[in-house]
């Protein structure tokens, strides 16, 4: 249903502080929350003339799921995005291309959910564990790689990501919404346990294995990935918690091309792990015809 009465601007601040709720950006940001399965957009605002080649699957889409939508002419669409901008906590600009939805905060799921809603009948598995993005444009980027190279799912520490979903969902493109996210408490060797008992082995990436254990540091590209895989991934300053190394099946290592000190960043190791798994299933799928065999 449209809607283009007086005050609307006004109105759909309100209703963002009412609610609690979160701005997402741009046609892509937008499309992804309408297709994900949690109904979680309020309204849609549109300014008038935005034309991007989503507008009208975005249209369509919120007419048949009966979600408001708001044209506001450019003088409104300025003053919306000054009042949004005086809260401090969104920072609306020039890159939404004149699409903004009013959406609710995303629900994440827990490890035992997680488990539930992976695909039942699908050979190849990998779940990513990442401990240490704090900057939610960098969980944005992860996000992106990790869905466009085929990892199944995302596992964070428990957080309230309140108002920096936004960020992560525009960074992402739209992925952030599209993978299954689940978030876990301060009891990680119940984490790994539980994932264990489904068949996944642990890939902690770290350039050594701790003090007291009897694993070696593997390359990464000797390493043939399990079907059922689940890699950790540490910040740049923290790196992986010690109950995670001391509970992984293997520990592995990124080689660089040239003398380096420090760590990747996150999602940086995050891009190169994913990759490597979709390269590696990619040839074994190759090798045998088929996408049922092990690795």
């Amino acid at each position: 249903m449209m809607k283009t009465n007086n005050n609307r601007a006004e109105e759909a601040l309100l209703q963002i502080k009412a609610q609690d709720a979160i701005i997402l950006e741009g046609a892509i940001s937008v499309l992804a929350a309408l297709s994900a399965k949690e109904p979680r957009i309020l309204k849609i605002i549109m300014k008038k003339g935005a034309n991007s080649h989503g507008t009208p699957k975005i249209l369509l889409d919120a007419r048949a799921k009966n979600i408001e939508t708001v044209i506001f002419s450019p003088e409104e669409m300025a003053e919306f995005e000054k009042s949004i901008n005086s809260t401090g906590f969104f920072s609306l600009g020039g890159s939404h291309g004149g699409i903004l939805a009013i959406a609710k905060k995303r629900t994440f799921l827990s490890p035992e959910e997680l488990i539930l809603a992976l695909p039942k009948n699908q050979k190849y598995l990998s779940i990513a564990i990442i401990e240490g993005i704090e900057d939610p444009y960098n969980l944005g980027y992860a996000a992106r790689a990790l869905y466009t190279q085929g990892t199944d799912a995302l596992v964070l520490p428990k957080r309230d990501f309140g108002f920096s979903e936004a960020t992560i969902e525009k960074a992402s493109t739209g992925t952030f919404s599209k993978l299954p996210i689940a978030v876990f408490s301060s009891n990680k060797r119940e984490l790994l346990e539980l994932l264990k008992g489904e068949g996944f082995r642990i890939y902690c990436m770290d350039k050594k294995a701790p003090a007291g254990s009897s694993l070696k540091a593997s390359d990464i590209f000797e390493v043939k990935f399990f079907e059922r895989s689940v890699f950790v991934i540490g910040g740049e300053l923290r790196g992986i918690s010690r109950d995670f190394l001391l509970g992984a099946d293997e520990i592995v290592t990124i080689p660089y091309a040239k003398p380096y000190a420090y760590s990747l960043a996150a999602q940086s190791a995050a891009t190169i792990v994913s990759y490597e798994i979709h390269r590696q299933r990619r040839e074994n799928a190759r090798s045998t015809g088929s996408n049922g065999s092990k690795i």
